[in-house]
């Protein structure tokens, strides 16, 4: 969570100012708990905002003759690199074995290594800046390029008082967040301030630009002869000891879910044994009233072991209270209505005096539920083996048998004919309505966002081919699930994460997005992820005797919706009403109001039905509102 800054002057003429490098700190200052510091050559300067949250920190940048470095990192094969590096010690801080592994492997260094990282590296010898981010995009960068300079920075905003840039928001930006969708690996909010993609490294000089992917998502092989849920249980119990390393300031997020409770029952006794005492844990704490209580498996979970408990109350939620600071934090409209929860949290842990959270975050879409591996079943013809796994499904969940199997049926077996005929019927109908008509059974983009505005952003063309890469995915549980973690969404959300966790001085490190867990988790048969009925199935197996039994083989999963949408009504009714209504801050150029203002009553007169599709747009159209009112609607690109 500390930050890196850089700025290269690529023309040969001005040296890099000290004002300048100071300016893109200054920016980053949340990100300086324990000071900041720059390193200036000319037409080269470099900038460090140190957040010492392991041992193996070290003050930077760091300079090793003609290379120096300015890297936010953690490292998780340390002593394999020293291995192959044959390097004496082995305290080394990790941003020196970075400048190491570039000595021997030069811009394929980042191929090397394993963790969290994003980091700079100016080579003197070649004039040349090097960046990378590692292979999920947990770690965030953030660039600006043009003839003249190259600056990077862990934050846009650092990006945008040394550019002399006045920001321009780009609209296609937000009409794919207000869509509720990410599409584009590198867009940010800000035209001409791009984002590295995650696994991609940058190469600058005066001269060339260089932008490559360094690494691909390849399953790998199970083990032979090893039952799979063993070998799952190694490289998760791998996965959370890595990111404990060299701190006892840490603490875990505990929700009760499947995903936080096996972080922090793996994560608690490692603790116990290392420091002597319990593990703090995190937790929501909803009145019972609400139907959102995850009390009785929290409890459960905190009896297996050793825990300092802290809970933190959510009473009378208002969405948003204090939005603009919020806006301000994440540098535009962002897609996590329960952030304001996620920051209470964060909060509760810096109170006290933790730097680092484990969390359970993108558990789903690492360890999958599976549900490609009935497609698979469909698709080949094992009917018999489909209703098989469908009716141990709907058992588990409680849903219909007979619909679910209608369902495949129409979709992957004969049925898709008639199906078929069905969507060239619909498609006909659609040829005789105006451009951009929406119908009561249209998706909530499409009725919900401005038809002028989605055709100038592209957003027809940009939905379709989102959801022709999604269909072509399908193909197997494999393809799909390779697809879903490729999703340019997934580093949305570290980004989004990490400037709340950043600003309240935590570090948050997500165990179950160890590369070798993710490789391990895409290479599995689909049998292992939904079996019996049982969607995630490898994660149960491998937690047998570490889970309480109630968490293990949970079945549901707590719906924020209601405290959403009780949150919206209850405190925010006149900006609901000022928004949607009125059009106080001038949002019809880019949403139908009228639409909006149907579904806000709707939801209104009837909160519990209220539909998850329609107050997510809600949220999202205020959220835009409100960013406008900031004072940058007079700054929008097309």
């Amino acid at each position: 969570m500390s930050g890196i800054a850089a700025i290269l002057e690529r023309t040969g003429g001005q040296p890099v100012s000290a004002g300048a490098m100071q300016t893109m700190l200054q920016a980053l200052r949340h990100r300086a708990r324990d000071g900041a510091t720059q390193w200036n050559a000319r037409e080269i300067a470099l900038g460090h905002a140190h957040f010492h949250a392991t041992s193996f920190q070290a003050e930077q940048p760091c300079l090793d003759g003609d290379l120096a470095i300015a890297a936010d990192i953690r490292l998780d094969n340390r002593d394999d690199l020293i291995v192959a590096l044959g390097l004496p010690s082995r305290t080394l801080s990790d941003p020196r074995l970075v400048l190491a592994a570039y000595r021997r492997w030069g811009e394929d260094c980042p191929g090397h290594l394993l963790g969290d990282f994003a980091f700079v590296i100016w080579d003197g010898s070649r004039k040349l800046l090097f960046c990378a981010r590692d292979h999920f995009g947990v770690k965030p960068v953030y660039y600006l390029l043009d003839d003249q300079r190259l600056l990077v920075a862990s934050e846009a905003k650092a990006i945008l008082g040394p550019a002399n840039l006045a920001p321009r928001i780009d609209e296609r930006h937000i009409a794919a967040i207000l869509a509720g969708f990410v599409d584009e690996t590198d867009a940010t909010p800000y035209v001409g301030i791009n984002r590295l993609p995650p696994a991609h490294a940058l190469a600058v000089t005066a001269d060339e630009v260089r932008l490559w992917r360094y690494w691909n998502l390849e399953p790998a092989r199970p083990p032979a002869g090893k039952d799979h849920a063993d070998r799952f249980l190694e490289l998760f119990d791998q996965a959370v000891a890595a990111r404990m390393r060299g701190t006892s300031a840490i603490g875990a997020m505990l929700s009760g879910g499947l995903d936080s409770s096996s972080i922090a029952v793996v994560a608690g006794r490692r603790y116990r044994a290392s420091c002597g005492s319990g593990l703090a844990t995190f937790s929501l704490a909803f009145d019972r009233a609400s139907g959102m209580d995850e009390g009785p498996f929290i409890d459960s979970v905190l009896a297996k072991g050793d825990f300092v408990p802290i809970f933190v109350p959510i009473r009378d939620h208002a969405p948003f209270a204090g939005f603009e600071t919020m806006l301000e934090e994440q540098e535009g409209i962002f897609l996590a209505t329960g952030l304001s929860v996620s920051r209470q949290l964060y909060a509760a842990a810096a109170d006290r005096g933790l730097r680092v959270l484990l969390d359970g975050h993108g558990g789903d879409e690492v360890v999958s539920h599976g549900y490609g591996f009935l497609k698979e079943l469909a698709k080949s013809g094992r009917w018999v083996a489909l209703r098989r796994e469908l009716r141990a499904y709907a058992d588990t969940y409680g849903e219909d048998r007979d619909r679910l199997f209608l369902t495949f049926f129409n979709n992957y077996g004969p049925g898709r004919h008639l199906q078929s005929l069905l969507r060239t019927a619909r498609r006909a109908r659609s040829r005789l309505l105006p451009d951009n008509a929406a119908t009561p059974h249209s998706p909530a983009w499409r009725r919900f966002v401005n038809p002028h505005f989605a055709s100038r952003t592209g957003l027809d063309e940009r939905v379709g081919k989102h959801s022709r890469e999604s269909r072509e995915a399908s193909s197997s549980e494999a393809a799909h699930h390779r697809w879903l973690i490729s999703s340019p969404g997934i580093a949305h959300s570290f980004e989004v994460l990490d400037k709340a966790a950043a600003t309240a001085g935590i570090e948050p490190r997500y165990p179950f997005w160890d590369k070798r867990l993710v490789e391990f988790c895409v290479g599995l048969p689909a049998r292992e992820k939904l079996s019996g009925g049982w969607s995630r199935h490898i994660l149960r197996r491998a937690m047998e005797g570490i889970l309480p039994a109630e968490v293990q083989w949970r079945r549901d999963k707590v719906d924020f919706k209601a405290n959403l949408v009780r949150g919206l009504l209850h405190h925010h009714r006149s900006l609901l009403d000022g928004v949607l209504v009125r059009d106080v801050y001038g949002i019809a150029d880019y949403v139908n109001l009228r639409e909006l203002s149907a579904a806000c009553e709707r939801m209104a007169s009837s909160p519990v039905t209220a539909r998850g599709d329609e107050v997510q747009f809600i949220w999202r159209t205020v959220a835009l509102a409100l960013w406008l009112k900031a004072g940058r609607r007079s700054d929008i690109a097309a």
